[in-house]
């Protein structure tokens, strides 16, 4: 397929993924002013394990593994890849209910054995509510991933809309018929949430329907492509979500060293109090941060990666060397274009961003300081988490789905240890720098092999992309500072904010336009 489709495909995400991130932005205001940092501290956590599902499959190992089998198969035998899909979703949809099933019952029995601390009474309820949202999302991934292949973009980027319209309108409508405490009304939202994963996943319907996708029921789970796709899938989980994984392990963290009521301020080892390194509601420092650095991340970023799978896919298929590379080069040089001013932007405006967004009601100004902290040190990896989603896909065209693991499970390894160490001295910020070290050292890896290994030439084409883009990004920097020191001294952080955003998309487009970044061209150019 062409660069014209790979662009129009992505810019199609994009703008439905714009949507959604202006629409989450709002559901996180709404959630802020709301909600204290304790109670979606503990809100949060729970959310982490349903989320980390959706990450694997909605954004990983599923679509990385089903994509190019499926693409195979209907190169060959449109039957045998009508049957790959029906025996896909319905294997999934059993591992997934037994999955539900489980972890209901831990949860159930935990609390049986444990009793119920302050923690424990509201974060596994919570967890409990929210499990279903898993079966309904993967569904929704997997749905998502056959209708990629047949260039069908809309409706799996427009189900997280649902999601957001879902938590918005409970807490505006219901919130009260929960009850008048904080930690009743946090049930509406876990119960939205899983309304939302059911509304998503009729949302699939109509576009399957003009896809000509026939799910039905089907047992039978012997056929060889579907054994292909569990085998690329079982170390695509770690592969490809390793930022994923390495975010839960930072919740884990900063939930257990963080300090309570019931724990006090310090706990013991060998004689010794050690004091915690953070306070009960740094989950929520952790939560807010993410949602804005994912918000280029989500609007270009997988967007990006998404559209140009199929493409790599299908280049893999036919032996299309060439045309592979100049996808994946084609795709590198974008991500380049976009992560790299979009770092600086986001460090420039941090703190304000954050006032302007989140500080009202039970968003304190020492919320605003403790997410703009975090914010600094996850903003640091924003080109290595671009380059990251397209690099591990490019091994999964392939068919390999061994390497990325390898060099994931040593980077959370790593990125564990980072955590221990960087949480001291940093509190949330380390946990968010540990992912950015984390996730460069995983891109400069996988860029190598990938060089070696297949032949591909970066460095022509995207090192002048990158030269282009960081001289570009200096002078928006440059620019910016100039009329804050000048006009913006005394403004408010709304304006601040406006005349950032406004300044720097100029200055950034007019300096890449001065100095012939063909990537400025290429993000407008039509089918």
């Amino acid at each position: 397929m062409s660069r014209r489709h790979l662009i129009s495909s992505a810019r199609l995400i994009a703008g439905l993924t714009l949507v959604s991130r202006v629409l989450g932005l709002v559901r996180d205001m709404v959630c802020a002013a709301t909600f204290s940092k304790e109670v979606w501290h503990y809100f949060a956590t729970a959310f982490m394990l349903p989320n980390l599902f959706r990450r694997l499959f909605g954004e990983g190992a599923l679509s990385a593994a089903l994509i190019p089998v499926y693409t195979e198969e209907l190169s060959k035998d449109k039957e045998s890849a009508r049957a790959l899909a029906s025996s896909m979703v319905t294997l999934l949809f059993m591992v997934l209910a037994v999955l539900t099933l489980l972890g209901e019952g831990i949860i159930f029995l935990y609390r049986e054995w444990a009793g119920s601390g302050s923690g424990g009474s509201l974060m596994l309820p919570l967890a409990a509510v929210m499990l279903p949202y898993m079966i309904f999302i993967c569904l929704v991934a997997a749905i998502g991933g056959l209708l990629n292949v047949h260039r069908h973009f809309a409706a799996p980027a427009a189900a997280p809309i649902l999601l957001n319209i879902c938590i918005i309108g409970a807490i505006v409508f219901f919130r009260d018929s929960f009850g008048s405490g904080q930690e009743r009304q946090i049930f509406v939202v876990a119960v939205s949430v899983v309304v939302a994963g059911f509304l998503q996943l009729l949302l699939q319907y109509p576009a399957m329907r003009r896809a000509g996708i026939r799910l039905r029921w089907r047992f039978d789970f012997s056929q060889e492509p579907l054994r292909k796709v569990v085998r690329l899938m079982a170390p695509m989980v770690i592969g490809l979500s390793a930022m994923q994984i390495n975010a839960y392990f930072d919740y884990l963290i900063a939930h257990f060293l963080s300090a309570t009521e019931q724990s006090g301020s310090f706990f013991t080892i060998w004689g010794r109090q050690i004091s915690y390194p953070v306070e009960i509601g740094a989950n929520s420092y952790l939560y807010y941060a993410q949602r804005l650095y994912q918000m280029p991340l989500g609007i270009f970023g997988i967007p990006l990666a998404t559209a140009i799978f199929p493409l790599l896919s299908k280049s893999a298929v036919q032996k299309d060397h060439q045309g592979f590379a100049d996808s994946l080069n084609q795709g590198f040089r974008l991500a380049v274009f976009v992560a790299l001013p979009a770092t600086l932007g986001l460090i420039l405006v941090r703190t304000d961003l954050v006032r302007v967004l989140f500080e009202r009601g039970r968003f304190t100004s020492e919320s605003t300081s403790e997410v703009s902290w975090t914010l600094l040190f996850y903003s640091l990896g924003m080109s290595a988490y671009f380059l990251q989603q397209i690099a591990v896909r490019a091994f999964y065209a392939y068919q390999d789905s061994v390497t990325p693991v390898k060099i994931a499970l040593r980077m959370i390894v790593l990125n564990l240890l980072l955590n221990l160490v960087l949480i001291w001295p940093l509190r949330t910020g380390g946990l968010a720098f540990s992912t950015s070290i984390c996730a460069t050292i995983q891109v400069v890896v996988l860029l190598r092999i990938l060089s070696k290994r297949y032949g591909l030439q970066f460095r022509s084409g995207l090192f002048g992309v990158a030269v282009r883009t960081a001289l570009a990004s200096v002078v928006m920097v440059g620019g910016y500072l100039l009329i804050d020191y000048i006009c913006l001294g005394q403004a408010s952080s709304l304006v601040r904010v406006g005349a950032a955003v406004i300044s720097c998309v100029l200055l950034f487009a007019g300096a890449s336009w001065l100095l012939k970044n063909p990537e400025l061209g290429n993000l407008f150019e039509r089918k």
